[in-house]
Formats: structure tokens, C-alpha cells, sequence
């Protein structure tokens, strides 16, 4: 369900029912929530009974929906508007809001178009360099310095003059299908629930969003095959000069296009490449990859070009033979991404220098 208020008559009904709250973590178990009719202007014109609410492993939740107190009363889960297609109906649970029902403004109709300069509430560090501006890039990537029509993305790390994050850079065309769209908040529950989010995937953090900045990519086509759909999200959290990017990935449509998703820095003295975005043929499996868990999501710490990691602990969850060195590269891969999300250069190098069996 929505956590915000969602426009009259959407759901088939006249006041639709949205969650007066934020959605719990699964830690939380099963929760309370108020339910709240929009009517009249007044997103809780009609309160109804309350609702239990539980999250899920996965990145879902499950509801236990009681009979609304009045008779035009329909849970919803936030439709369409006027048939746009931004709105978040099938959109994965993972996506924040976005679209017309989240007040977002939308790019211009233009093929290989960009947003115009977009001045941030509040300044965004990216591995040690603060920005005031953004630009959303309809090619499926933000830049900071200036806007881009490049339609083909180069590989990182490409040792270049600007910083970059690509949610899945590759030639996009919302022409004829598909609406990019973008907006940014400083207040209300979205930040509470970027907040739980960052505190899920970092426990250890003392962390609470100021800031969040949501960009949109949604069911847009490959030019020039306009029955593709096309559907991610890139979302730039902050708080107390702390930052992170989260990439959500919904449908994504194969394609012959050249692709690239993850990050890069000027001189690329940090940068990731999300597994299996080089090749398009591969891309729709980032709808079911992760680095914290969660089908679809990875979650990336970005403020700090300093690798200031003096230990690490680490536990297996399974048992892996570490005499087989096919056992050993893929324990120090996932190592590798932990310690990549938690802000370290992606050209950090890992070795295993001794191997000790014993008995358990």
C-alpha cells in the first residue's frame, strides 16, 4: 500500500484508502497501522479501521485488511493517473513513490533528452565531493557537472573528468512509451522509511535521512523497439554529511544495446559495476540481484573516497572448502561487495594469504 496520500477516485472507487504510516521491518513483526480516506481534499476525510501490517523477507509485506467503516472505502495500492503509465500500479514493492501521485516533475519528451538543472534542498557528497545541482539524464544515468546526451555508455572504471551514477545506462527513448520522472524530499515518511531502510542494510550506522532525491525510470523502450519496457530507479540518500545510492530494478526488458549500471568517479578512484549489467542480453536477472538481501535492490555508502576499514569480521553463513580455490574466489567476491557497499574502492584487492582446517 501507499504510504502517501493517493488522489481521489483512483482504485475504482472515491476515497481510496492509503497507510497513515510507515511500513515496519521485519524485525518489528506484525504491526498496527491507521488507514485514511482521501475525500474533499482531505487525505484522511474518512479515517478507517485499522489494519495489521507485516514485512516480509524478500522486500515484501503482507496486510490483514479489515472492512472499511464506509461503504466507497478501497484499499489501494496506488493506480494510474488519467492511464500515465508513471504511476506505481505492478511497480515492485521495492520502488519508493514516484510519478504523478508522488508529485514528481517529468523530463522532457526528447530523445537522448535530459532534465534541466536541478538545485538539491541539500548537498549531496559523493566520495568526497559535495554537489549542489543534478541532472537526470534520460539515457538512464544522473551526472552532477552537466547534462548528457551520450546514448552509449563506456565502461567503467573509464578514468574520465566526471562523476556518474548509472542506474542502466544504455539508449533509452521516452517518445513513445515510458515516463522518466524525479523529485526530492526533505521532510515527511519517505525520509522515515529511507531512514529504516539504511539502518536495515547498516545496522551499526547512527543514521537518519535530511534528504532524499528519487529518480524514475519507468517502462520506458529501447530505440528504436518501442514495445520494450524498461523499469529501475536510482534514489540518493543523505544525513549529517553521510550518503548512499540505492538502485531499485523492476522489468528490464533484454536488448542488443550496449548497457552499464553502478558508478563512477572522476579519475575513477572509485566505481562498481552491478554483475551481469555489461551485457544485455543478461539484464533482466538485476531484477532478482541484490548486495543486501532484497530481489532487485543494491545499496551502495558514497560519501567518503577514504577506505577507513582498519578490521573486519566476517561470518559464514555455510560451509565452503577453502582448499578449492573456486570456493575461495567467490567467498572473496561477496566479502568484496560488502566491503564496496560500505564505501571502499572497488579496486581494492582481496587475498587469501593462509587456509587453516579445523575440526568444528
Amino acid at each position: 500500500m501507499s504510504e502517501t496520500c493517493v488522489s481521489q477516485f483512483m482504485c475504482s472507487t472515491h476515497a481510496p484508502l492509503w497507510l497513515n504510516g510507515a511500513h515496519p521491518n521485519i524485525g518489528d513483526g506484525e504491526v498496527t497501522r491507521n488507514v485514511c480516506g482521501h475525500w474533499e481534499n482531505n487525505c484522511c476525510r474518512f479515517p478507517s479501521n485499522p489494519i495489521k501490517v507485516k514485512a516480509c523477507p524478500g522486500g515484501y509485506y503482507v496486510y490483514a485488511f479489515v472492512q472499511p467503516n464506509y461503504c466507497s472505502g478501497t484499499y489501494c495500492a496506488v493506480t494510474s493517473i488519467n492511464n500515465a503509465p508513471e504511476s506505481t500500479l505492478g511497480a515492485p514493492t521495492i520502488f519508493y513513490p514516484f510519478g504523478s501521485a508522488a508529485g514528481d516533475t517529468n523530463n522532457p519528451v526528447l530523445e537522448d533528452g535530459s532534465s534541466p538543472v536541478i538545485q538539491l534542498s541539500s548537498s549531496f557528497l559523493f566520495f568526497g565531493r559535495s554537489y549542489q545541482n543534478i541532472y537526470v539524464n534520460n539515457n538512464g544515468y544522473l551526472t552532477f557537472n552537466q547534462a548528457s546526451s551520450e546514448y552509449v555508455p563506456y565502461s567503467f572504471p573509464a578514468n574520465r573528468s566526471q562523476d556518474i551514477i548509472a542506474g542502466l545506462w544504455t539508449d533509452l527513448d521516452n517518445r513513445v512509451k515510458g515516463v522518466v520522472s524525479y523529485q526530492q524530499y526533505i521532510n515527511g515518511s519517505l525520509l522515515t522509511n529511507a531512514t529504516r531502510d539504511i539502518k536495515t542494510y547498516f545496522p551499526d550506522l547512527n543514521f537518519n535521512a535530511s534528504w532524499v532525491f528519487v529518480a524514475t525510470w519507468d517502462k520506458v523502450a529501447y530505440f528504436p523497439v518501442t514495445n520494450t519496457n524498461t523499469s529501475f530507479q536510482m534514489v540518493l540518500i543523505s544525513g549529517r554529511n553521510i550518503s548512499f545510492i540505492l538502485m531499485n530494478y523492476g522489468d528490464i526488458a533484454v536488448t542488443e544495446h550496449p548497457v552499464q549500471a553502478g558508478y563512477d568517479t572522476i579519475s575513477s578512484t572509485n566505481y562498481f559495476v552491478i554483475p551481469g549489467s555489461k551485457l544485455g542480453s543478461f539484464i533482466s536477472n538485476l531484477r532478482s540481484s541484490s548486495n543486501v538481501g532484497v530481489p532487485g535492490r543494491w545499496v551502495f555508502r558514497v560519501d567518503s573516497g577514504k577506505n577507513n576499514i582498519v578490521g573486519l569480521k566476517a561470518k559464514l553463513t555455510s560451509f565452503s572448502d577453502l582448499t578449492d580455490n573456486g570456493n575461495i574466489q567467490m567467498v572473496l567476491d561477496q566479502l568484496k561487495q560488502v566491503l564496496v557497499r560500505n564505501g571502499v574502492s572497488n579496486s581494492i584487492e582481496l587475498k587469501l594469504r593462509k587456509v587453516q582446517k579445523i575440526k568444528p
